[in-house]
Formats: C-alpha cells, structure tokens, sequence
C-alpha cells in the first residue's frame, strides 16, 4: 500500500481563500481553524466534495493538496461522529460527540483509498489524484509511509514505483471542502 499523510478540507473553503465563519483565517496555512460546522453543516460545501491536504510548502507556508476524495457520504459520516455535539451551542447541528474533547475545529483523519484518476495537471484542484472506496479513519491510526507527492511542491527523489491507477494509498491530515473552488 501506498500512503500520504494529510487532513481534510472542503474545496470550496480553498478557492475562497478563508473560511466562511472565520474570514480572517487564511485555509491553506491554517487548516486547524476550519470548523466542523463549516465544513459539513453547509450544504454549499458538502456538494462541492473533499480534499485531504498534504504537507506544507515551506517555501509558502500553505498546505498543498493531496488527494481529492470520490466519497463525500464517509467524510460526513466521520467527521459528524468526531466533531463536538455540544460545544459552542451545537453549532455544528450534525456532530454527535458529545464527549467533553471532542474536536470543534481541524478535522484530521487518516484516509485509505485506491486512486482511481492521476489527476489532470491542470492549476486547479482536478490536479491532483482521485481516490475511490475510502475508508475514513482516526488520525491516529496514520499511515505507514507516505509516497504521493503532494501538487504544489517539487517531486521528491522517485520512489521504486510510481503511483498509478488502482494503487491503494493512505493519507492522514486535514480535510477541506470544494465549494469556493468550484465557485471561483
């Protein structure tokens, strides 16, 4: 298997440049400010898909994005159970964790997953590869080596194999959401 670990955001999110509920916060550079509200209660931004982030470009300081995600249902799936069901209100309305640490903002998981497209090359998030039958997990649980190159930064020295179509990967980081970029 291959693996890259990264977080999850919403597209949407990305193009805009700052979260809806936080317009001071810059996406790419502080993912762990996007809230769980923001990133599943707007239906904006669940039609509009996932990413999982890679690492930061430490020429930028912007996270670059790592994979695009096929399954939105998971991610919501996953990201309801762990974000906080009682913090500030509710203000995340489909969260349902209701322990007393649970996670309000930053949304990390570890995703597993078979590329299904390399991704088109192109300047805009299609660039990266397309992941299909994924399972969410704890980030926690993370991956054992992480060899997709993330788009925004130079290639690494090669690995013994390139990653291709049907190749399992892992990825663990933040998630974000499609909406501003398609919108954009």
């Amino acid at each position: 298997m291959l693996s890259l670990q990264h977080v999850y955001y919403n597209i949407d999110c990305i193009g805009l440049g700052h979260f809806l509920d936080m317009p001071d916060s810059v996406t790419l550079a502080e993912p762990e400010n996007h809230s769980f509200h923001c990133l599943l209660d707007v239906s904006f931004c669940q039609d509009s898909g996932y990413v999982v982030l890679a690492d930061k470009d430490p020429s930028t300081g912007m996270h670059c994005i790592g994979a695009r995600l096929e399954d939105t249902q998971a991610v919501l799936d996953a990201g309801f159970a762990t974000g906080s069901a009682t913090a500030d209100d509710g203000y995340c309305t489909g969260c349902t964790n209701e322990d007393s640490d649970a996670p309000t903002s930053g949304f990390q998981a570890t995703i597993k997953g078979t590329v299904k497209e390399l991704g088109d090359g192109s300047d805009s998030v299609n660039r990266a590869p397309l992941l299909e039958n994924i399972e969410v997990l704890d980030a926690s649980v993370g991956c054992e080596t992480t060899i997709v190159n993330p788009v925004c930064m130079p290639a690494p020295p090669a690995p013994e194999e390139d990653i291709k179509v049907g190749d399992e990967v892992c990825i663990t980081n933040y998630l974000m959401d499609n909406c501003e970029l398609i919108s954009s």
